[in-house]
């Protein structure tokens, strides 16, 4: 799960900066990367504040893509519209609230009635967009618990003391290695303490709660133990089968009349829930919960366990994938799979000395081996081209050109109106009696006058 940001503009190359931001298996910010567009791929899903003229671009650009609307702008949005509580607390159930479509136009259709909205411009206009907010739509749409855009909005302020739209590409690459920076260390750091600690089993289905424990980084077990432990208010109404396949049915404490099914495949591993919780955040629910518990299964079901949520998500066989790409590409993509590999190996060999000793022993022996290898291999180290990255070429910028009225006025002559000088600067000729007079502008007199001074002029000439 990632989303991109192009709200920072690299304004030397007029080139938009796309950041690469997402969840981690900690749950935290996280930076895959950077970009100058050059082209774009079309995303999943789309979350904005809301804006009208984005929405409508959203639509044209990106017809298939599921867009959403930022949970934190629509709650702004109902406060500053909205002044019932109680119609506030049904907007905010309608937002977070797991229920089906079906459920959600009814109660809209009763606070149609009860708050008299049949004539509120507002409300029909939200109601419009209703499959961009209402929770009832979006339940099933894996969004790694992204409701809002604080995130990126948080990246670009960060982002925004690194970089100037001065700086070429070497100044942009080496500010946004120090931006990241803390990125990488806080995820290292709970790394580490997923790896290196073990939470308290405090729940009855310790068998369940332990694999949890051994297989969720500590940000997401805590969600995890949060479902196990709600196990306790589900209920079993009956229980059928189809071929291989069980059928439960269920319901909740203090929801007698809503059920809930679960399929359940022991041969194939499969269970799926009605409720589409695994679906929106990649664990199980409270219900698959239920059916482990009453199969008696000591773990979970590799199916139901994510592996973008695991502490092993960054496993280096992650890296085995074989990519098609040229000889130059290729080296510069390893490049970078190694660096970033190696980033867990300094953090886990400086922790300690023995540790230490023990990483640069390592690292010695597979240089040692690496370089017997490829000392047997021909033209190893060559590459075609020069190697040198370097600035793109600046664009222009794309949008309607500026309208006549924007292109700025010449400026003119204060006294004669003319473009081409000033009035500090008037092009000056002298007459014959030695005046100075300004070539183009008015000297001050009328006209009579002039004629008088050129009368005069004429007569001393003749005497």
């Amino acid at each position: 799960m990632f989303w991109l940001s192009t709200l920072l503009t690299k304004k030397k190359y007029n080139r938009p900066l796309v950041i690469f931001s997402g969840s981690n298996n900690h749950k935290q910010t996280t930076i895959f990367g950077f970009g100058l567009v050059l082209d774009e791929t079309m995303p999943s899903v789309v979350v904005t504040d809301g804006d009208e003229a984005m929405r409508e671009a959203v639509r044209v650009v990106f017809p298939r893509a599921t867009h959403r609307l930022c949970g934190w702008h629509f709650e702004k949005n109902v406060t500053s519209n909205v002044k019932d509580a109680a119609l506030r607390a049904r907007f905010n159930r309608w937002l977070y609230a797991d229920i089906a479509v079906n459920e959600f136009l009814t109660e809209w259709s009763q606070a149609v009635e009860e708050f008299s909205l049949q004539d509120s411009l507002w409300a029909n206009q939200v109601f419009g967009k209703k499959e961009m907010w209402a929770n009832a739509y979006l339940r099933d749409k894996f969004c790694a618990g992204i409701r809002t855009t604080s995130r990126c909005e948080g990246i670009n302020s960060v982002a925004k003391n690194f970089l100037q739209s001065k700086h070429g590409m070497l100044e942009l690459v080496q500010n946004l290695e120090l931006m990241v920076r803390d990125y990488r260390n806080n995820e290292l750091l709970v790394q580490f303490r997923s790896i290196d600690s073990v939470p308290v089993m405090t729940t009855s289905l310790e068998s369940l709660e332990r694999c949890a424990a051994s297989v969720y980084t500590h940000a997401i077990f805590g969600d995890v133990r949060n479902e196990i432990v709600g196990v306790a208010s589900v209920n079993l109404v009956r229980l059928q089968r189809s071929l291989t396949t069980k059928i439960y049915t269920m319901d909740e404490y203090g929801q007698p009349g809503r059920e809930i099914v679960v399929l359940y495949d022991k041969n194939m591993g499969r269970m799926k829930c009605g409720c589409n919780f695994w679906n929106k955040y990649g664990y199980p629910c409270k219900h698959m919960f239920f059916v482990m518990k009453h199969e008696h299964l000591p773990n979970i079901p590799n199916r139901l366990v994510l592996k973008r949520w695991t502490k092993n998500a960054k496993a280096l066989e992650a890296y085995e994938e074989k990519i098609d790409v040229g000889a130059d590409q290729a080296c510069l993509l390893h490049h970078g799979a190694l660096h970033s590999a190696c980033h867990w190996l300094f953090f886990l060999g400086s922790q300690k000395y023995d540790l230490f000793q023990m990483a640069m022993k390592g690292i010695r022996n597979l240089c040692a081996h690496l370089e017997g290898y490829v000392a047997t291999e021909d033209n190893v180290f060559s590459t075609k081209g020069d190697g040198v990255i370097r600035d793109p070429v600046a664009v222009r910028t794309k949008g309607a050109p500026k309208s006549r009225n924007c292109r700025g006025r010449k400026r003119r002559c204060t006294e004669c109106r003319n473009p081409g000088h000033t009035k500090r600067r008037y092009p000056r000729k002298k007459t014959s009696h030695g005046m100075e007079m300004e070539d183009g502008c008015t000297t001050g007199f009328d006209s009579d006058a002039l004629e008088e001074i050129k009368m005069f002029n004429h007569m001393e000439e003749v005497s």
